[in-house]
Order: C-alpha cells, then sequence, then structure tokens
C-alpha cells in the first residue's frame, strides 16, 4: 500500500472512484461539482491508498481554508464573537481548518475498497497524509466531519488513536423508501397522525400548486438559486453556501444523477425547488429552496419533500437521505434519525484547551438527544 495526494478530482479519475462504491457524498460527480464552484482561498486535496497496480483502497477529500464555518455546531454566542472578531479585525485572525470528507455530506464516511483487508493500516496512511496536508497549509485545527454511526468502531478507534477527539456531529435522518408504491409507504411506515398529514398537504395544493420534474435544469438555476439561498439564510445551522456554479456542476452530473423538483403556483410563480441526488442504490433530497413571500411556505416545503419520497419509491430505491436539521418536519414523514460523528485535532497548541468544551457542547447533538427534543416540540 502507499498513500498519495492528488490536487484535483479528475487526476484521480471516475472510474476509479466508483469502483469503490463511495455513496452518493463521495462520488465523482459531487466532488466534482463541489472543487469546480470553490470559494475564495479554499482548496482542495484527495488523499488515496493505493495498490502498486493504481487500485483505489482507500479515498477522502480535504478542504483547507480560513473561509469555512467550522464553528456551525457551537453555541450562537461563541458564533457571533468569532464573527466579530474576524470582522474587526480581518481575515487574518480566521482560523484556518483542514476539514476531511464532503462539505455536504448527508451520511460521512471514509470510502474503503471492500476487500482491503488492513482497513488500519490504511487509515493511518490517510490520516498521516491529513496532518502532512494540513500542516503545508498552516491549517490551526484539523476535523473530519460527520462520520456515520455504520463506519466500523474498530475504525472509528483508529482515528481516535491518531490523536483526534470524538464528539457527536448532527445526527442524519434516513426514510425507508422500499415499498411498491407511495400509497404503501402512506399505510404501512406512517403513523395515522403521519398519515392524515401527507395527504392534507396534497389536499390543499389541488388547485393552487402544481410539481414537475427537470432532469436536465440548468437553465432553471437563474430562477431557482434565490429561492435556495433564501432557505439558507434562514437555517439554524448555516455550513457551506454553495454559488450557483455548484448547481450548475451538479446538473450537468451523471455520476451521480440529479433533477430539480419545481413546484409552481397556478400563476406560473415559482413557490419552491428541490435537488435530487441519487444511484441505483440510494437518494438524497439534497438542497430545497422556498419563497418565503409565499403565505404557504410550510406546505410548498412538505409538497416538496413527499415528491422526494415519491421519486425514490417510484425509482424502487430503498434508502432516502434528508439531510441534518429541520427533525421535527422530517420525522412526521417518517425519517430515522442516525448518529453521526465529528473528530477535531488541534495543530495550534493554543486551540488545544478548547476540544474539551467542543466536546461537551456537542454531546447534546447525539440522536437520541436531538429525537427527545423533537419529541417536545423543539425546533432543531
Amino acid at each position: 500500500m502507499r498513500p498519495r495526494v492528488y490536487e484535483s478530482i479528475d487526476d484521480v479519475g471516475c472510474e476509479r472512484i466508483t469502483d469503490l462504491q463511495p455513496g452518493l457524498d463521495f462520488s465523482f460527480g459531487l466532488l466534482r461539482a463541489m472543487e469546480r464552484s470553490l470559494w475564495g482561498a479554499l482548496v482542495v486535496r484527495y488523499l488515496t491508498v493505493e495498490d502498486d497496480d493504481g487500485t483505489l483502497l482507500a479515498f477522502t477529500p480535504v478542504y483547507v481554508g480560513s473561509n469555512l464555518n467550522f464553528n456551525a455546531l457551537l453555541p450562537k454566542a461563541i458564533q457571533k464573537g468569532y464573527d466579530a472578531m474576524v470582522g474587526g479585525l480581518g481575515m487574518s485572525m480566521a482560523t484556518r481548518v483542514a476539514v476531511t470528507g464532503s462539505l455536504i455530506s448527508d451520511r460521512g464516511w471514509i470510502p474503503m475498497h471492500r476487500e482491503l483487508g488492513d482497513r488500519a493500516g490504511a487509515l493511518r496512511l490517510l490520516l498521516r497524509d491529513l496532518d502532512r496536508v494540513a500542516k503545508e497549509h498552516h491549517a490551526q485545527l484539523g476535523m473530519l466531519k460527520d462520520i456515520h454511526r455504520d463506519f466500523p468502531a474498530a475504525d472509528r478507534a483508529v482515528i481516535r488513536g491518531s490523536g483526534f477527539a470524538e464528539g457527536f456531529s448532527l445526527p442524519t435522518i434516513r426514510i425507508d423508501t422500499s415499498y411498491a408504491t407511495f400509497e404503501e409507504y402512506l399505510e404501512q411506515h406512517l403513523t395515522k397522525n403521519g398519515r392524515k398529514h401527507a395527504r392534507k398537504q396534497f389536499r390543499k395544493a389541488e388547485g393552487t400548486y402544481s410539481l414537475r420534474v427537470i432532469e436536465d435544469f440548468e437553465e432553471m438555476i437563474p430562477k431557482v438559486f434565490g429561492l435556495h439561498r433564501a432557505v439558507f439564510l434562514r437555517a439554524k445551522y448555516q455550513f457551506e453556501e454553495l454559488p450557483p456554479r455548484f448547481f450548475v456542476e451538479c446538473a450537468r452530473s451523471t455520476t451521480p444523477k440529479t433533477e430539480l423538483v419545481v413546484c409552481e403556483r397556478n400563476d406560473g410563480r415559482i413557490a419552491g425547488s428541490l435537488m435530487i441526488f441519487y444511484d441505483e442504490r440510494e437518494q438524497q433530497n439534497k438542497r430545497i429552496g422556498i419563497d418565503y413571500e409565499l403565505p404557504d411556505s410550510g406546505l410548498v416545503y412538505n409538497l416538496l419533500n413527499y415528491t422526494g419520497i415519491q421519486r425514490a419509491i417510484a425509482r424502487g430505491i430503498p434508502s432516502l437521505w434528508l439531510g441534518q436539521s429541520s427533525y421535527v418536519p422530517k420525522t412526521r414523514m417518517g425519517g430515522r434519525l442516525e448518529d453521526q460523528y465529528l473528530f477535531i485535532k488541534a495543530y495550534d497548541p493554543m486551540l488545544k484547551p478548547t476540544l474539551p468544551l467542543q466536546r461537551w457542547w456537542m454531546s447534546r447533538y447525539s440522536a437520541a438527544n436531538v429525537e427527545a427534543g423533537v419529541e417536545k416540540g423543539l425546533s432543531i
């Protein structure tokens, strides 16, 4: 086994990445769209472990920069204090962070070859290169983001053994869509109140809203981008704001496939849109846009998500991911919360004392704690 570092995903190659069956978040098309729409001084490197014949054994991207919203999960007081400091003193005061993983992952992972025997050895090689790349780019903090609970516990132990502190990240939401029809999904998957709520949304939409699916949606981006930005600005957890170029590159992607669900009023006004990623195994309702000037924004949100569920069922896809946050409506739709982990390492000695505080704060994001909040009706 030998490690390598690439500067472009095109140099790694679509076929080699696809052979790893990496999942949607680490698919060639999504990561390429991200690379082609990087903002500011943000850079990306691709860490690999390869066999002597060039076969990929392990793979992950790492993004390094001072313009990453690495503190999105920390208390608002800390976020505002940090933003005020950077705003007053300039970007020279911003923390440089090396973030490993897909920046917009719904289910974080480190893709590895299914026949790889020495997983621990390959993972240590990756982490060693992560440290090297982080230091080369003067990162003060390193992160592995959103490692899903299904990632082997033994591999998580290797990460901790490499000097990373483990805490919870926001849980993700999975929906079982292995049903023959949407009606079967409503009857067998949802509670009585959930079924009532879903059917009510479609009844309320009759005569006012219609939905259509656009596979080649590049020309629609100028019409819907403002709606997606409006959702970002309202989000409780503001991670990375993606530029229009990202949506354009996603529209061109074939690995994975993408489509746009558009919700329109009967007067032709676009009320919302949903960008979907999918392959034969899974689907993600990835980015949603809403026209908040309309009085029925909640209805539009539900219609788009239910239509996304219908699309997964119609394709015979067994798992649909709805992403992080907005847990109350997503659990009503039949979603199940699943834990994800965040790993942090301080390269700057001044930041090391902050790690225990961050781990303590992030303990509130376990799926059990978030689910308890949802049951109490809290907005999370």
